[in-house]
């Protein structure tokens, strides 16, 4: 079977098997694989890297901006980098755990965010997309 463009997202709530599925999906269909919510994590975790108090939307905001955040969209081997740092394993933490709902929450981060995941889908031929916000039209 040979599929032209295709966007494929997958949401539920958390430890439903999103990411077991999505990975083994993007594999299945030798496509692309995000995380959606790895990149909230990731925000979240330079929120907290730089000290900002999570009630203080501005300084959360400024914090992202100025944060790269790079993720790798193999299905095989995701990766997720913070500044050219590595943070696969510190995103899952319980510090970042326990503050995402309240980094997320922030309305420009969640716009921010969703652009970037835009682009990321746009640019690829086949994706698979995990998380939230994902399944508005791209080209919205």
């Amino acid at each position: 079977m040979s599929l032209a463009r295709c966007v494929v997202a997958v949401d539920g709530p958390s430890g439903s098997g999103k990411s077991t599925v999505s990975r083994r999906l993007a594999k299945a269909l030798d496509a692309r694989y995000l995380d959606t919510g790895a990149m909230y994590r990731a925000a979240t975790w330079a929120v907290l890297h730089a000290g900002v108090d999570l009630a203080d939307h501005e300084a959360i905001v400024k914090v992202v901006i100025d944060t790269e955040i790079t993720i790798g969209v193999d299905p095989l081997r995701p990766s997720m980098k913070v500044n050219g740092v590595s943070v696969e394993q510190e995103i899952r933490g319980p510090e970042v755990t326990a503050a995402v709902s309240a980094v997320s929450a922030v309305p420009m981060v969640r716009q921010l965010l969703v652009a970037r995941q835009r682009e990321i889908i746009e640019q690829a031929e086949r994706i698979v997309v995990e998380g939230r916000d994902i399944g508005m039209r791209s080209e919205e």
